[in-house]
């Protein structure tokens, strides 16, 4: 298990690399932001069961974090909202799902010194693209 939290570390730190540069930004910018800090570790069936109380399961939600790393079996049940229908993930054992998560949709992030509020990224807003979102906090 730790070895798999080592390399999970690894991979979203080069994930919000990739994704700074992908928003014109330099690369350790997200990770500067200390985006990549922290990590929580579920293992979930998917869909819930129709027993709940015989084990752990995940109800509809939306990943609130910025990525969300899935570690996917032969099992099918993960379901993605998109246009407001739940729609099924097909399985691939061994393979890695990453889901972009809220705070990542925002686009753009900036925390304070507080590290609870955040909002647009002062380098990626400008007249001619304005912010689409307001500043939030996380709870």
């Amino acid at each position: 298990m730790l070895e798999y939290t080592k390399q999970v570390l690894s991979l979203g730190t080069t994930l919000f690399q990739i994704l700074s540069e992908a928003l014109g930004l330099k690369a350790d910018h997200l990770v500067d932001m200390k985006c990549v800090e922290g990590l929580d570790l579920m293992m979930l069936y998917y869909p819930q069961c129709p027993q709940p109380e015989l084990t752990l399961g995940m109800s509809q939600h939306a990943d609130s974090n910025f990525l969300t790393v899935l570690l996917n079996d032969q099992v099918s049940g993960l379901q993605v909202l998109y246009q407001n229908q739940w729609v099924d993930v097909p399985s691939a054992p061994g393979a890695l799902v990453v889901n972009i998560g809220d705070l990542l949709q925002v686009r753009s992030i900036l925390s304070n010194t507080s590290g609870k509020l955040y909002g647009p990224i002062e380098e990626l807003v400008s007249e001619e693209n304005p912010p689409k979102y307001r500043t939030t906090t996380v709870k």
